[in-house]
């Protein structure tokens, strides 16, 4: 089967990593961890997202919100992450996989133009300082 490789576009979030964490509360703790375990830095070829994933997904980030919270910060300032970007995709555009070992050369993918870039916000009303941008991910696992 090989390894695979993913290229998606996509609509959704951007924040910097402190400004959410910041924002976690009792009532918005499920959603802001979605968000940090789903999402992933702004990384262009530096291998931050390595760190930050081994990070959000140890054992050492609790269930109460204030001890998730105080740990992340902590954790996430002694990475030097915590200026860092989080993108975070709602809404898929297109995505392409390519499975193989070692693959060399080109491909690619298209859809119609009949798509609608416009996404409901309302559930992220709450959280502060967030822009709505493109989002290019490319993944290889």
């Amino acid at each position: 089967m090989g390894k695979c490789e993913t290229a998606s576009a996509s609509v959704g979030i951007k924040i910097q990593l402190c400004d959410l964490i910041s924002q976690i509360s009792e009532t918005n703790f499920a959603q802001i961890k979605t968000i940090l375990e789903d999402g992933f830095l702004e990384d262009e070829n530096e291998m931050l997202n390595d760190t930050y994933h081994t990070i959000i997904y140890s054992h050492f980030l609790p269930d109460n919100y204030l001890e998730y919270k105080t740990n992340l910060e902590e954790k996430i300032e002694e990475e030097c992450l915590s200026t860092n970007t989080l993108l975070y995709p709602i809404k898929d555009i297109l995505v392409t996989e390519r499975w193989g070992y070692d693959r060399t050369g080109t491909n690619g993918l298209s859809r119609d133009m009949d798509f609608d870039l416009s996404m409901d916000t309302e559930p992220y009303q709450e959280i502060e300082k967030i822009s709505i941008v493109f989002i290019l991910r490319q993944y290889s696992g």
